[in-house]
């Protein structure tokens, strides 16, 4: 199933993002930041891993999502999807 996933920055603070790439391997899984209060959406074809990490990279979350699934980060231990 092609599609997308869509990543939401609910706070006020860039979030780092990364979306694995396991249905699309010629797909980027490089770690993006994302503005606060934006969102962005990377193609993919089936299930894969949002992850989230802080600014030091001393504490991470995520979440594992289909394709067509709206991630909402509020922070790292706030995510949802929907």
């Amino acid at each position: 199933m092609t599609g997308s996933i869509i990543v939401i920055n609910a706070t006020a603070s860039p979030c780092h993002v990364f979306v694995s790439k396991y249905s699309r391997p010629s797909a980027h899984d490089d770690w993006y930041t994302l503005a606060p209060g934006t969102r962005d959406s990377w193609a993919r074809d089936g299930w894969e891993v949002v992850g989230f990490k802080n600014d030091n990279d001393s504490d991470r979350g995520g979440v594992y999502v289909r394709v067509n699934t709206t991630v909402t980060y509020g922070g790292l231990h706030l995510i949802s999807t929907s």
